[in-house]
């Protein structure tokens, strides 16, 4: 059963559908996001989430939100490591290469779109500056944990541990979402944005991976005779 369910994310045409879907489903927010179209349901949302404050639940999202921050660059690079060992070079390279470009597009996409934070109207519980949209956080946490454990989990035999390992990725993926807008560090749909973005980088590394590697021919000498 998990076998069914984790192969079309990784072979199959399920996965250029879903990188065209969520680059289209990106690209539509961006356009609401742009003109203000959001901004009564981003700013509602804040205000529901802070009605249900804890200390508890505020110590495990900062926890999260640590882990998605601060350690991503450690994670990038044991997942790399772990692939090139489990997968070879060629998985292991196309790996870093999606993490890259999405920390690249996502400050350009920053830039271009220039939104401020939610400071004026969240309460700030973590350290967080520039601009908002998409959430780099997200962003990276989708390619880094998710796209690493999805190829990681194409080297495991047993059906059980592969779903346990990309269903804790999600979860994972989710929870820092959820952080970024409690924390007071992001509009919800600057993490909606940035996990649209994640996944359009995460399933077009798949898709890249799954052409054959290019095989050059020698040229054959002709010599003259005589």
């Amino acid at each position: 059963m998990a076998d069914r369910l984790l192969e079309p994310l990784v072979n199959g045409p399920t996965v250029s559908y879903v990188a065209l879907t969520a680059t289209a489903l990106f690209a539509m927010l961006t356009v609401l996001v742009v003109a203000q179209d959001t901004a009564v349901f981003d700013r509602d949302l804040i205000l529901s989430m802070h009605a249900g404050t804890n200390p508890l639940l505020t110590a495990l999202l900062l926890a999260v939100t640590f882990t998605s921050g601060r350690l991503a660059v450690p994670a990038l690079i044991l997942f790399a490591v772990a692939l090139y060992r489990r997968n070879g070079f060629r998985t292991a390279a196309y790996y870093v290469v999606a993490c890259i470009s999405a920390q690249l597009l996502n400050a350009v996409i920053k830039h271009g779109v220039d939104r401020a934070r939610p400071h004026n109207v969240s309460p700030r519980l973590t350290a967080a500056g520039g601009l908002a949209y998409p959430s780099a956080d997200v962003m990276l946490a989708v390619v880094i944990f998710g796209l690493g454990a999805l190829l990681l989990s194409t080297t495991i035999r047993a059906p059980r541990v592969r779903i346990a390992a990309v269903s804790a990725s999600a979860l994972f993926v989710i929870a820092a979402a959820i952080a970024r807008v409690y924390l007071g560090a992001h509009w919800p749909t600057d993490v909606l944005g940035g996990a649209l973005a994640g996944v359009a980088c995460a399933a077009i590394c798949i898709v890249a991976l799954k052409r054959p590697p290019v095989v050059t021919m020698p040229i054959p000498v002709v010599v003259p005779e005589g």
